[in-house]
């Protein structure tokens, strides 16, 4: 009869043998909420508005080269984002830098890419400010947009 410790065991070891060498370090990730604010009153403005990502990265016992990329989730290409409220939408978009040029996205130029290197047992913290921008062409009913933005963090 066999021990079913033994059984249980075998998988485990087998995912260890078979595992992707670790990384010298780990990254994590927050972000601000982006607020537009009240716009009553301001019909066919321009709207800007800024939120921040901040990741932090903690090398271990050994120095590390740190290299990621920031992500945000949205439509393909130049497709503007839109917030929803009770069946309405508005639409806005969300951009690299401040000159509104480079929609922030999930692939190609529209990603923040970034790296350094990292002392053994060290922390470093960056932040990255999110550029919106609502364009001054828009006939929004009133109410509470809403929208959700994935960040995603690859390192």
């Amino acid at each position: 009869m066999r021990s079913p410790t033994a059984n249980r065991t075998l998988p485990v070891l087998l995912i260890v043998l078979f595992a992707a060498p670790a990384l010298a370090y780990d990254c994590t990730i927050a972000s601000t909420p982006l607020n537009f604010g009240a716009l009553a009153g301001v019909a066919g403005a321009t709207r800007q508005t800024t939120a921040t990502i901040t990741v932090v990265c903690r090398s271990g016992a050994a120095a590390a080269n740190v290299s990621y990329q920031i992500l945000l989730d949205g439509p393909a290409g130049e497709g503007q984002r839109q917030m929803s409220a009770g069946g309405h939408s508005a639409d806005y978009q969300l951009y690299t830098s401040g000159n509104y040029q480079q929609v922030w996205g999930n692939s190609g130029g529209g990603v923040i890419t970034d790296g350094y290197s990292l002392d053994a047992n060290a922390t470093v913290t960056r932040t990255y400010t999110v550029y919106a921008k609502m364009k001054a062409d828009r006939d929004d009913p009133p109410g509470s947009y809403i929208a959700n933005t994935a960040v995603q963090l690859l390192y």
